[in-house]
């Protein structure tokens, strides 16, 4: 639309108004006519000025020749409709994100947990072998302790010993009549008993047994009766 056909619309809008104003001064103005103008009134900004618009034409065919169709005035509405949806979808999109991140963060916390505890697993398992490693030598201790109490091999276990249980090492050597346990003991000898026992009991000891830090590295070896 070219400066001149703008230019006569303008007048043509003027021309309207002016004879609109001069017929309502001489007549009261229709019920119809009053409440479309509260209407306008009432309305926000953009909505006014629509209505206010279609009352200056008599017919739709001088609001199509004006240029100013349905259509052209109800864009700004479509405008708010389609923002509307675009910010409903905007806010699914970040729901949806922030669910996928709060997923990964929960499977990735599990998972760091779960290699922390095969790690401190496969540590604490080779440890053992290494101190399982280490049994002959306190054994061999041990039986030189039994034969002369004095010998040298006393300060050489206190040492081995001592470094091995501030470690986790645990010593089990179960007392006469304690029940046996056949997860930390080993029975080598059995005697019947009286029947008064409820179950078997530890009899005698032939060589202790160790824990490291809470696992059976050997159990004690003893006899039972029951």
């Amino acid at each position: 639309m070219s400066d001149d056909d703008k230019s006569a619309i303008d007048a043509l809008v003027d021309e309207v108004m002016e004879g609109r104003d001069a017929a309502e001064a001489a007549k009261a103005p229709s019920s119809a006519t009053s409440k479309a103008e509260a209407d306008a009134d009432d309305a926000p900004n953009g909505e006014a000025k629509k209505k206010k618009i279609s009352l200056n034409f008599a017919s739709d065919d001088d609001a199509e020749a004006a240029g100013l169709s349905d259509d052209t005035l109800d864009v700004d509405d479509d405008a708010d409709e389609i923002d509307a949806g675009e910010l409903e979808t905007i806010r699914a999109e970040r729901d949806s994100y922030l669910a996928d991140s709060q997923r990964l963060a929960a499977d990735f916390a599990n998972f760091r947990k779960q290699s922390e505890k095969r790690v401190n697993e496969t540590a604490a398992a080779q440890s053992a072998g290494l101190v399982r490693d280490l049994l002959p030598v306190l054994d061999a201790c041990d039986s030189a302790l039994v034969q002369d109490p004095d010998s040298a091999a006393g300060p050489i276990r206190s040492a081995l010993i001592g470094e091995l249980e501030k470690n986790g090492l645990e010593l089990l050597a179960p007392a006469d009549g304690e029940p046996f346990d056949p997860e930390q003991h080993e029975a080598v000898m059995h005697e019947p008993g009286d029947g008064d026992a409820e179950g078997p009991v530890i009899a005698e000891i032939f060589r202790a047994g160790y824990l490291w830090k809470g696992r059976v590295v050997r159990p004690a070896m003893v006899k039972v009766v029951g």
